[in-house]
């Protein structure tokens, strides 16, 4: 898994591929996250909206909100027809811990339900700047306890339990992950998906991983995602630079990480995080599949932006059967 990218010696639009340029000139701009916490919350959440409104039906699917604790709500997505005890994936929102919501990929869910033919539970967790960390993570680990008591009531198989999501909470399943064999509980947890996580703080990076964490310098302008927009984000939700619950880079626990999938994106500040944290899990002797899309910025799909596949679910897909049956 290489690090090299042509970013080091081209501007950002001349790395962008042509399906994300046609994306631009169809929004009439660059879409960028600005201004303070709660400025982008409501940018994400019309974003999303927008994102969503043209979403296909999924009608085979059926979706339930389940109230687990006083503030804590998650929604289940099962498959209608489901005869089999299915794989169960306790999936993250993104939205650098202050933006997003159990609708905002809501979409992503039903269409991943669908078709992996998996029962996805979303996990509604607290945004910062209101709870600052370990609030995410708290509920992220509340979400997992529930998700196995309730294998039965879920249609679960609990031998194919496994995280997955984007962004931060790509992060929470790589944290979710790191409590989990933290508190002797590894057996409880089959695999990772983490689509652009976040995995260690930029302030922070060790000193043998420096030289190849660059993305936050050479794409700090890129769409979407803003190495300020990182900055505002990371400053609201307060977690300890040096906490490996949260930055699980720094983990002492990789070498006992379930078989891992990360999809990274060459203009993101997050892209390095994403290669740095695999090339970490599969020196530690971890199954690890890595997918880097070339020319493309953070969550490109959530624009219908195609992927060099031509099928970005499906590359999830296959990065899910990666991790059951690694």
């Amino acid at each position: 898994m290489s690090t090299h990218s042509a970013m080091a010696s081209f501007t950002i639009d001349e790395i962008l591929s042509d399906e994300w340029a046609k994306i631009e000139r169809g929004i009439g701009a660059r879409p960028q996250l600005t201004g303070d916490a709660l400025d982008m919350r409501l940018q994400y959440r019309e974003l999303a909206e927008q994102m969503n409104a043209s979403a296909p039906v999924t009608p085979g699917v059926s979706v339930v909100d389940e109230h687990i604790t006083e503030h804590l709500t998650v929604r289940v997505y099962k498959p209608m027809d489901r005869k089999e005890a299915l794989p169960v994936g306790l999936y993250f929102h993104g939205g650098g811990f202050c933006c997003g919501d159990l609708d905002s990929e809501d979409p992503f869910c039903r269409i991943l339900v669908e078709r992996q033919r998996c029962v996805i539970v979303s996990v509604g967790y607290r945004l910062a700047p209101e709870h600052k960390a370990p609030a995410q993570t708290e509920d992220a680990m509340t979400a997992w306890n529930w998700s196995v008591q309730n294998a039965s009531l879920l249609g679960g198989d609990p031998s194919r339990y496994f995280t997955i999501g984007q962004s931060a909470g790509g992060n929470l399943a790589l944290a979710t992950a790191h409590l989990l064999i933290d508190q002797g509980r590894r057996s409880e947890i089959n695999g990772v998906v983490a689509l652009v996580p976040l995995a260690i703080h930029p302030k922070n990076v060790p000193f043998h991983h420096k030289d190849n964490h660059r993305s936050y310098h050479e794409c700090a302008d890129g769409p979407v995602n803003t190495a300020d927009a990182m900055a505002t984000f990371l400053e609201s939700v307060e977690a300890r630079e040096d906490d490996p619950s949260v930055f699980v880079l720094l983990s002492q626990h990789l070498h006992q990480f379930p078989p891992t999938y990360i999809a990274v994106c060459e203009v993101d500040p997050l892209r390095d995080d994403g290669i740095l944290v695999g090339c970490a899990l599969r020196e530690a002797g971890v199954p690890v599949k890595l997918d880097h899309y070339r020319g493309l910025p953070h969550v490109f799909w959530a624009f219908g932006c195609p992927s060099p596949s031509g099928d970005f679910i499906g590359d999830v897909m296959a990065g899910v059967d990666f991790v059951l049956k690694s």
